[in-house]
């Protein structure tokens, strides 16, 4: 277990560098634009000595026309009304001038940071409250503790399933998200069960996954209901082989939309599956994946894939080994039967 903790780790982060700007692997998480409200943010696009304010309601994009923006620049008010864009800007500021922006959106308050100017362009956000936003957010609050009702998951985008060679050990790893996109609980019936391959063993769940999540010889187990959003879950197991390929075959109990397999490239590896309809080879700091992907998988649909060029040691030195030893026993055997037939036919004598 604490091989598949370090090697997760380990290939979760390099995973997560080499498909997150992706768009084709699901969008990245945006902060939270209130959150950044009133940040002072360096940027080369404008010219040193402005400094240029949007005003927005809820977040990017909703942005306000028409609305009073005051700049307080070395102590003196200067108050410019934003653009159809939500824009405002005060320019030809000279180096070491200090600037504060505020502005008065509903009765609401948004105030800047303290910005200095330097010798680029900075970047202000103010971004007000959207009153529909919190009723939503209430709402979706309530929704959330309300009693499950009848309804189906999907694993999510940004599930995958990664191969990594360790110890000389084949390691499967699945990387689940499942997502539940009604904004109340939802009971799909009974517990979602992953039956692993038959060879697959030492099964366990990843540490930071959902405690809905358990491991129990070839089965993942996740319970429901399932909350509002992802649920997440990380499982390992380890598939042992015995020649240069290793085979799996297992069927999903969940549709996934699109199937992304990564394989770390050991020695030539090599990765077939019918499901698999583009493969490509890819490096990220100093490491070498297969990176596989074809089109979703139906609930109950197996999927089926073959990794060859695995380390291995040849089988027929073991077996001659074998064949040997029995070899001798066979005669250790056979010289005390008929020693004892010897000695039993002199005393006779």
């Amino acid at each position: 277990m604490r091989i598949y903790r370090f090697a997760l780790a380990a290939v979760v982060a390099f995973v997560w560098s080499v498909v997150a700007p992706s768009p084709a692997f699901g969008q990245v998480a945006m902060p939270n634009a209130k959150e950044m409200s009133g940040r002072v943010l360096p940027v080369a696009d404008i010219p040193a000595g402005t400094v240029t304010v949007r005003v927005a309601r809820g977040g990017v994009g909703n942005y306000i026309a028409k609305q009073a923006v005051e700049f307080t620049v070395d102590g003196k008010p200067r108050t410019v009304t934003t653009d159809a864009d939500g824009r405002a800007e005060v320019s030809g500021l000279r180096s070491g001038t200090r600037v504060r922006a505020v502005a008065v959106v509903d009765g609401e308050r948004l105030e800047s940071d303290e910005a200095v100017i330097g010798t680029s362009g900075l970047r202000i956000m103010l971004v007000a409250t959207d009153p529909d936003a919190v009723k939503r957010e209430a709402e979706d609050k309530a929704l959330a503790a309300a009693s499950a009702v009848k309804g189906i998951v999907v694993l999510g985008p940004e599930s995958r399933i990664v191969a990594q060679m360790s110890d000389d050990r084949l390691h499967i790893y699945y990387i689940l998200q499942i997502v539940n996109s009604a904004r109340t609980p939802v009971d799909v019936g009974g517990p979602i069960i992953f039956e692993l391959p038959r060879e697959a063993r030492g099964s366990t769940i990843i540490d930071g996954s959902s405690p809905q999540a358990t491991a129990n010889g070839a089965h993942i187990t996740i319970v429901g209901p399932f909350a509002p959003g992802t649920t997440s879950v990380q499982a390992a197991y380890e598939l042992p082989y015995s020649g240069p390929v290793a085979r799996m075959e297992q069927r999903w109990p969940v549709a996934l939309p699109q199937l992304t397999i990564l394989v770390q490239q050991v020695g030539g590896l090599t990765l077939t599956s019918p499901q698999v309809s583009a493969k490509q080879d890819i490096q990220d700091q100093g490491e070498a994946l297969i990176l596989a992907t074809g089109p979703g998988i139906a609930a109950g649909q197996a999927l089926s894939l073959e990794i060859a060029g695995l380390p291995h040691r040849a089988a027929w030195p073991r077996q001659l080994a074998l064949t040997l030893a029995g070899v001798i026993l066979a005669a250790g055997f056979w010289g005390a039967f008929t020693g004892s037939r010897r000695r039993a036919t002199r005393r006779a004598a």
